[in-house]
């Protein structure tokens, strides 16, 4: 098995690096000896919108692996979602961030990316179209830049994680996964298996033994996977509707105090 002080002195650029999983995982890769660089959102800013200045600087750190961490999901109607952001931070980004880096691999025959991905791209689910489309296009561009890189010394890894208790999984979609009993991995044990799979250059790695067998379902029998989801979409659509209502009372509200303020 490969040992951690192969990666001494290698240069990491990881972005979401200081999310739930991300903030054991730099600590695991600094320990292992390595210079570790960060997109930090409140210091960088938005990295949809500064997008272009970092495949430059990543051109010019000509870093040995990059790490596409950064990502949001939103649970809500497809009407309601805001697919352009969602699309560009989780699959445009981390393919533009790749062509950046790819030339210094290529020319020093040496490198690996690594993608995580979403266990929603195998599983979609309803309530997330914009997520899992934009998951499941990481997924595809993954296996074909795999492919494409047969023999040039790079790694394309893939991390298919199922739901991890981080910031990510608060607020409505908690209260959808308690609802339809979704489990939850650690992001410390997600960080070292993500750590694992660097230090032994892995392809893909997924998690959560049920979400695997339904993956496998989804893939073959998909009117199955149709059916026993219509019972997360009732949930989905029951929660979504409350806080709708909820929020549209508020808005009364407001409007009456604004009223009567103004009065």
């Amino acid at each position: 098995m490969p040992h951690r002080q192969e990666l001494a002195g290698k240069i990491i650029y990881i972005t979401g690096g200081t999310g739930g999983i991300g903030v054991p995982l730099v600590r695991m890769l600094r320990e292992a000896g390595t210079q570790v660089e960060l997109y930090e959102r409140e210091r960088d800013g938005d990295l949809s919108e500064h997008l272009d200045g970092l495949c430059e600087k990543l051109r010019n750190l000509k870093p040995d692996i990059l790490i596409n961490m950064a990502g949001f999901n939103d649970l809500n109607y497809a009407e309601d979602q805001d697919y352009e952001a969602i699309l560009h931070l989780n699959l445009i980004a981390p393919m533009r961030l790749t062509q950046a880096v790819l030339p210094a691999m290529k020319a020093r025959k040496n490198g690996q990316i690594i993608n995580i991905g979403s266990m929603t791209a195998l599983i979609p689910l309803p309530h997330l179209t914009g997520y899992v489309a934009a998951k499941a296009g990481l997924k595809g561009f993954n296996d074909a830049l795999r492919r494409e890189l047969g023999g040039t010394g790079i790694t394309v890894t893939h991390i298919v994680p199922r739901a991890v208790k981080t910031a990510m999984n608060s607020g409505v979609k908690a209260e959808v996964n308690a609802r339809t009993k979704v489990r939850y991995d650690d992001p410390e044990k997600i960080a070292a298996r993500i750590f694992k799979a660097i230090l032994e250059h892995k392809t893909e790695i997924r998690f959560g033994w049920p979400e695997r067998f339904f993956a496998f379902l989804n893939t073959n029998f998909p009117l199955i996977i149709d059916g026993g989801l219509q019972k997360n979409r009732e949930i989905g659509e029951d929660v979504l509707n409350t806080h709708k209502t909820g929020k549209e009372k508020l808005h009364e509200t407001d409007q009456i105090f604004t009223r009567r303020t103004a009065s």
